[in-house]
This record gives C-alpha cells, sequence and structure tokens, in this order.
C-alpha cells in the first residue's frame, strides 16, 4: 500500500471543508424554517433560536477557510493549470457570491433580526416579517450556489 500524497491529503481536506461549510449553511437553513414558527408569537423562544445558530457562522467560516486553503493548495500542486478551465472560473465567481451573500446579507440581516426581536417597538411585527421573508430568499441562494459549486466540482467542464 503507497502513503497518501499531498494531493490526496489536500483533495480529502478540501472536501471536508466543503462538508463542515455546506452542512452547516443546511442546518441553518433549517433551523431558520422552525424560528418561522415561533418568530412572532413566541419572541423569547425565537431569541433562544437565533442565540443558538450564532455560533453556525464561525463553524462556516472554518469550513469555508479550509475550502479555500486547500483549494489553493491544489491549483499549486497543478501548478495554475487548473484555474485556467472554465469550470474552474465560474466556481470561484459563485464561491465570491457564498461569501458575501454570507457575510453581507446573512449575518447583517440576523444581528438586525436579533435587535427587532429584542425590542417592543410598535410596527417591529411587519419589519421582522419583511427582513424574515428576505433572509429566507438569501438562505436560499446561498443553498443554491452550494448545491452548483459543488456540481460545477463534479463535472469539470
Amino acid at each position: 500500500m503507497t502513503s497518501p500524497t499531498f494531493l490526496q491529503l489536500d483533495l480529502i481536506l478540501h472536501i471536508t471543508g466543503f462538508t463542515i461549510m455546506g452542512g452547516t449553511i443546511l442546518a441553518d437553513f433549517v433551523i431558520s424554517r422552525r424560528l418561522d414558527k415561533y418568530i412572532l408569537s413566541d419572541r423569547p423562544k425565537a431569541i433562544t433560536i437565533l442565540e443558538t445558530t450564532a455560533a453556525l457562522g464561525r463553524l462556516i467560516g472554518m469550513g469555508a477557510a479550509l475550502l479555500i486553503l486547500t483549494g489553493i493548495g491544489m491549483v499549486i500542486i497543478y501548478k495554475g493549470t487548473i484555474a485556467r478551465m472554465l469550470w474552474f472560473k465560474i466556481k470561484m465567481v459563485l464561491v465570491l457570491l457564498v461569501i458575501l451573500n454570507g457575510t453581507l446579507v446573512l449575518q447583517r440581516g440576523g444581528k438586525t433580526l436579533r435587535t427587532l426581536l429584542v425590542s417592543n417597538d410598535a410596527g417591529t411585527n411587519d419589519r421582522i416579517s419583511t427582513l424574515k421573508a428576505r433572509l429566507t430568499i438569501f438562505h436560499s441562494l446561498e443553498l443554491l450556489l452550494i448545491f452548483i459549486i459543488f456540481v460545477l466540482s463534479i463535472l469539470r467542464f
């Protein structure tokens, strides 16, 4: 039996990073759907659910960091040839969109939602409903982008 090469180890860690990131995003989406049940009727429970999911962002970030570092490692191993392929260029744009969507929309939206839930101002229910609907769209978009990245990584056209 031969020992694993650096490429094989890098690929294993790359898939691990993708699994951590994608799985955590999926878990966050499922928990977010559960949150919808309580968001307007039981604010303390909704706040507890939101606080529980707050740590998921760090886990997503760790998976993304592992994914990016090992991806850079594979580009180096292949001496940049992989970076010139169309599927790779599309994948990198989608990875950038996932990062931007997660940090600029979902994290900020989650913080705003937490603030609105704690607030007792009049009219917050409408703002909460609107924000939650928008976050659901962006969460769904995040999952779709992750799926497309997965497919591109397999098909490599």
